[in-house]
């Protein structure tokens, strides 16, 4: 994430990392999960995505209207998906929800005390 990227590059300049975090580091950038969230932190929605809130009327106007963290955490998550399966599913249920306003991969309790 971009916060640990920060924290990183800070540790970096002030001489601060170990080896062993320093090869954690040039793993993560040998085997691209250093980058592999980057379009998500620029809420970048995929062209699946954008098509399947296409396909359903509000479903894109819904979907930029959530809060960042909301947008974020739907793209992580679908992003995530190890099956292309698993993520058709899942963004089918993003345009589905989110054309009557409702946030896919939330959190409902039942409002129990």
């Amino acid at each position: 994430s971009r916060p640990n990227k920060e924290r990183i590059e800070r540790m970096l300049s002030a001489g601060l990392m170990h080896p062993a975090g320093l090869a954690k580091l040039e793993q993560a950038k040998a085997d691209g999960s250093w980058t592999s969230l980057d379009a998500i932190e620029e809420l970048q929605v995929p062209s699946d995505l954008s098509d399947a809130l296409a396909a359903y009327p509000q479903a894109e106007l819904n979907f930029l209207a959530f809060p960042r963290s909301a947008k974020r955490g739907i793209l992580e998550w679908i992003h995530m998906a190890k099956r292309p399966e698993t993520r058709a599913a899942r963004i089918e249920q993003t345009a589905r929800l989110a054309s009557v306003n409702e946030r896919a991969n939330q959190w409902r309790g039942k409002g129990t005390a």
